[in-house]
């Protein structure tokens, strides 16, 4: 008698493999956006206090207000998605604040999604959040996890350093 698979165990092996792929790949399809929610959030969340807790250290143990957003908070990624991009930017003084700005620019005028600015002036570090300023025609399924996270307000909050 010869080993071998019947067709009804072959069958089978094909059906299991066929429903293992069918999950894996819709966990996979909006792995991307995903990542991009978790990113703001890390950026929001952890990103911002290390800013503040920086803040501290520059202004008060080592006695200088020479430094910038930059230098506080360091942004590696540049751009997230395609048109969704970090900018920074500062008011003339390089050494002087700056502003951190995730743009949707798939607009025909960029819009911000998310801001962060440092003013050393009033110590604080102020940040913005709106989700609605992702285009739908564009990043559908990332502006509905946005608003699904954060809500589809503006948010405007302000942490004091």
């Amino acid at each position: 008698m010869k080993k071998a698979f019947t067709l009804l165990e072959l069958i089978f092996i094909v059906i299991v493999i066929g429903l293992l792929a069918a999950v894996g790949i819709s966990h996979f399809i909006n792995l991307k956006e995903r990542t991009v929610i978790e990113s703001m959030s890390y950026t929001v969340t952890t990103g911002l206090d290390l800013a503040v807790q920086n803040a501290i250290n520059w202004m008060y143990l080592e006695g200088s207000s020479t430094f910038k957003l930059d230098d506080i908070l360091i942004i590696n990624e540049k751009e997230l998605v395609p048109g969704l991009k970090w900018n920074y930017t500062t008011n003339g003084d390089y050494n002087k604040d700056g502003t951190y700005s995730l743009r949707d620019e798939t607009y025909a005028t960029p819009q911000v999604v998310l801001r962060i600015t440092l003013n050393k002036s009033e110590n604080v570090i102020k940040y913005r959040i709106n989700c609605k300023n992702i285009k739908i025609s564009t990043h559908e399924k990332l502006r509905e996890m946005c608003i699904e996270k954060w809500g589809d307000e503006d948010i405007q909050e302000e942490v004091n350093f």
